[in-house]
């Protein structure tokens, strides 16, 4: 019995509530004083006004804020990583005039022989090689040498 109790006065108290609410949304509704004055004017006017402007119309009457859009203001940083990048290195290219299996063979004995250390690039045409020095004397002691082998050759300087 005291649980019917319970819930027939839970009921009524939902229902005293439910009227209430629905009471001042009526009343909100159809109060024209809860609105400001200006919202009012606006209404009035842009209700006669709404049924022949164009959306170009009506954003150019919308009122001016004094602003800056956040997009006008953009900064960027970047913090760029240079710790793997060196200096330009200055290399010597040595150009040869003999491409066969000999010349190529006195090549690099004789660039073996004085401990230099170089790339050696096969191509169709010539043969690229790379001199990792910087020292003059021993690029023209190497063109000497290999002169005695009859192997022509010039000294490019090249930075990397």
């Amino acid at each position: 019995m005291k649980k019917y109790a319970l819930i027939g006065i839970l009921s009524v108290l939902t229902l005293i509530l439910l009227i209430v609410v629905f009471i001042l949304l009526w009343n909100f509704k159809s109060d024209s004083d809860f609105f400001p004055q200006f919202i009012k004017e606006n209404n009035a006017t842009n209700a006669v006004l709404d049924k022949t402007k164009t959306w170009q119309q009506e954003l150019a009457m919308w009122p001016v804020k004094d602003f800056t859009p956040a997009a006008e203001q953009f900064r960027l940083y970047f913090d760029a990583d240079t710790s793997e990048l060196k200096e330009k290195n200055k290399y010597y290219q040595l150009i040869i005039n003999k491409y066969d299996i000999y010349s190529m063979f006195c090549l690099r004995q004789t660039l073996d022989s004085f401990k230099v250390k170089y790339f050696l690039l096969k191509s169709v045409e010539s043969p690229e090689i790379f001199l990792d020095t910087d020292n003059q004397k021993l690029i023209e002691e190497i063109i000497n040498e290999l002169k005695k082998y009859k192997i022509n050759t010039q000294a490019k300087e090249i930075w990397l």
